[in-house]
């Protein structure tokens, strides 16, 4: 028998979007080879809110499945991203895998298509490399 399971998320926003610094750390990313910061004054908000993102990642997460999700409800996945100076998303990454296969690629393509302000520091639009912690419990 096919069950519909649900993916309700919650995510740690007050690690993310809760930290206000001043500490302006900058390096490169392996993966893009570009100038990023991790820390900087501003960080970078989707253009819409939090809350409208996390509807969409809902939205976009309703899986199928018939498997057993081995008594575990869940989840705990980490994903990361570069929003660049001027809004845009690149060098998206899975920094945490979920058990549950293909999940992280519809979340990455939610990240992808949101629009996002962009992070400053020093009165500067920059490059920000953002770590998207995400518990996902699933429910029946």
């Amino acid at each position: 028998m096919e069950k519909t399971f649900y993916i309700l998320m919650l995510l740690f926003s007050s690690i993310v979007w809760g930290q206000e610094n001043s500490n302006c750390e900058v390096f490169i990313d392996s993966l893009t080879n570009e100038k990023v910061y991790k820390n900087p004054e501003k960080l970078p908000e989707p253009k819409k809110g939090k809350s409208s993102l996390n509807k969409e990642l809902i939205k976009a997460i309703k899986i199928e499945t018939t498997a057993n999700i081995a008594g575990n409800p869940e989840e705990k996945l980490i994903i990361g991203f570069i929003v660049c100076a001027d809004g845009q998303v690149t060098g998206e990454r899975i920094i945490m895998e979920s058990p549950l296969k293909g999940l992280e690629k519809k979340i990455l393509k939610v990240i992808a298509d949101t629009e996002w302000t962009s992070g400053f520091c020093d009165d500067k639009a920059v490059n920000v490399l953002i770590e998207y912690p995400m518990r996902i419990r699933i429910a029946e």
